[in-house]
């Protein structure tokens, strides 16, 4: 059977449209979300197109291809300068990798939507909702619907091909808008935070002050549309048969971890036909007993003297045989359908890389998103999986972070930012034991901004080296001062600190303002001759 898509127009249509129904929109943003709400409450269309007349008449032949592609809404955001906005992104979460745009001239991930181009699957928004009503124009408006469908679950993608990458500037964001989506994404606190440093960039206080207040009066009147306990799902889907598979997995100091992860690759319901290990530990410290314990497992060990974690894990992939390459830590615990997870995710979204969900034991708490697919805004090399040939595309990790932090982030970004899609597998669980001793440990740090050292560079000079590769220099300066304030706090308390205890690591932390001014100097310097250095990318 045909898929049938509706044509929804920002004004009048007289053109024949020949894969459903034509409906005109109200050019007011709560008329139109009244109308929206009554069509997908009636229409048999698979999907909706979402036109601007003024582009002309959009490519039948072309929408009925991208209906069959991989993504749950297609939109040309990106050609019409929603690259980055708004920017107040930038104060709240600087260095989301969603936050980051590809180049508008490729299909990539994107939830910056415009509503003058925009084809979605009816399903949904029958389960997100429509456009809300709170705001004034199609800008905030498709801004809020793409951010409201990518946390939830759905595969947004920006594609040029849509508008032939004509398009054209949006209309200018409202300051009443720009409030009602931070609101709508966003805490209260860091609402007021947002619009404190707004109006100290733009001295504009008296517009953001009056932002504030209708912005609260709108999304006070009108509830978001959709449940935030509604999330868009796929169906399973059958995996190829008979796939090869390799498990990358160095270790660093904890044998005694190692052990159990390997006793549960032994248990996969989907094994492994090769298992590459890599032992960075001192010569006369090796477990050679270890590994004969497990050479049923084809198990291969590369031992190596010069110590890093993206050292290791490129030459495994090097010697990987199979098809698709694994990735795990030596102080994880995975289920027996760990790999088969990862590899059946991959094919029901068509992804590119794959990343599960890493439960700490000590740490952050669990965030809810964990709980189901979507795109991931991370991923993880204690928890991962893609096919051979994304390493012959992108090539291998970045030993400019050996030791350090961030490698994995950056591997998942230069992926994304190649418009590839990432997903996030809620069902390849791995229990991250976090591990006080060996690996990252034995270099001190527990993490980026939290060094044992309180002479060391402060945060990593690798976390800045990945911000000032990617991210603009406004980017560069809140992740910064975001991450030095919250690691005031000890590890244990990340992100569960109350503010009496705040109030308390602050205070204790005073005393060390010179010495930590000197470290973040050095930290600079040294992400700047790494940036000079460039990055250090193997090719496979």
């Amino acid at each position: 059977m045909a898929v049938t898509v509706d044509l929804l127009v920002w004004g009048k249509w007289k053109q024949n449209w020949p894969l459903g129904s034509v409906k005109s929109l109200s050019s007011s943003i709560p008329r139109a979300a009244a109308e929206i709400e009554d069509l997908i409450a009636t229409t048999q269309a698979d999907w909706l197109l979402f036109w601007d007349p003024l582009l002309g008449e959009p490519d039948v032949e072309l929408v009925a291809a991208l209906v069959q592609e991989r993504a749950d809404a297609w939109h040309s955001g990106l050609c019409f300068g929603l690259a980055g906005e708004p920017e107040e992104h930038d104060y709240i979460h600087p260095i989301w990798p969603l936050a980051l745009d590809a180049d508008a001239s490729i299909d990539s991930v994107s939830w910056r939507l415009t509503l003058s181009a925009l084809l979605v699957k009816t399903d949904v928004l029958r389960t997100l909702g429509g456009l809300d009503a709170a705001f004034e124009g199609t800008t905030g408006a498709g801004l809020e619907l793409g951010r409201r469908m990518i946390d939830r679950g759905a595969v947004v993608m920006h594609t040029p091909r849509l508008v032939n990458g004509r398009g054209s500037l949006s209309d200018r964001l409202s300051e009443h808008d720009r409030f009602v989506f931070l609101r709508r994404v966003f805490g209260r606190k860091w609402v007021r935070y947002a619009a404190l440093r707004r109006s100290m960039a733009h001295f504009r206080p008296l517009k953001v002050r009056s932002a504030l207040r209708s912005s609260a009066a709108a999304t006070s009147a009108t509830k978001r549309p959709g449940s935030a306990d509604q999330v868009v799902t796929r169906d399973s889907v059958t995996s190829p048969e008979n796939p090869t598979i390799t498990v990358v997995l160095p270790t660093l100091g904890r044998y005694e971890l190692l052990r159990p992860v390997l006793e549960q690759l032994r248990k996969q319901t989907l094994p492994a036909q090769q298992v590459v290990v890599v032992d960075q530990n001192d010569v006369d410290k090796r477990d050679h007993a270890i590994y004969e314990e497990f050479a049923d497992l084809n198990l291969e060990v590369i031992f190596q003297v010069e110590r890093g974690q993206w050292l290791a894990r490129n030459a495994a992939v090097e010697q990987a045989t199979g098809e698709w390459i694994a990735f795990v830590d030596d102080d994880s615990e995975v289920g027996p359908d760990f790999l088969e997870q990862h590899l059946e995710g991959l094919h029901r979204y068509d992804a590119d890389l794959s990343t599960g969900a890493s439960l700490a034991v000590i740490g952050a708490p669990i965030p809810e998103n964990y709980a189901f697919f979507r795109v991931a805004d991370q991923w993880d090399s204690g928890n991962g999986m893609c096919h051979r040939s994304l390493f012959e595309r992108f090539g291998l990790f970045d030993q400019q972070f050996d030791r350090q932090r961030r490698g994995d982030a950056e591997f998942g970004l230069r992926v994304q930012l190649g418009g590839c899609l990432v997903i996030h597998n809620p069902h390849a669980i791995r229990v991250h034991l976090k591990a006080q001793e060996g690996g990252l440990r034995t270099f001190g740090s527990l993490d980026g901004f939290r060094h044992r050292d309180r002479t060391s560079p402060l945060p990593l000079p690798s976390m800045v080296y990945y911000t000032k590769r990617y991210h603009s220099k406004r980017q560069v300066r809140e992740d910064l001062m975001i991450g030095l304030s919250q690691a005031i706090v000890p590890y244990e308390l990340k992100r569960r600190a109350s503010p009496r205890q705040w109030m308390g690591f602050v205070a204790g932390e005073a005393v060390h303002v010179p010495s930590t001014v000197k470290r973040v100097r050095a930290s600079l310097r040294i992400a700047d001759e790494m940036v000079e250095d460039g990055p250090r990318i193997p090719k496979l």
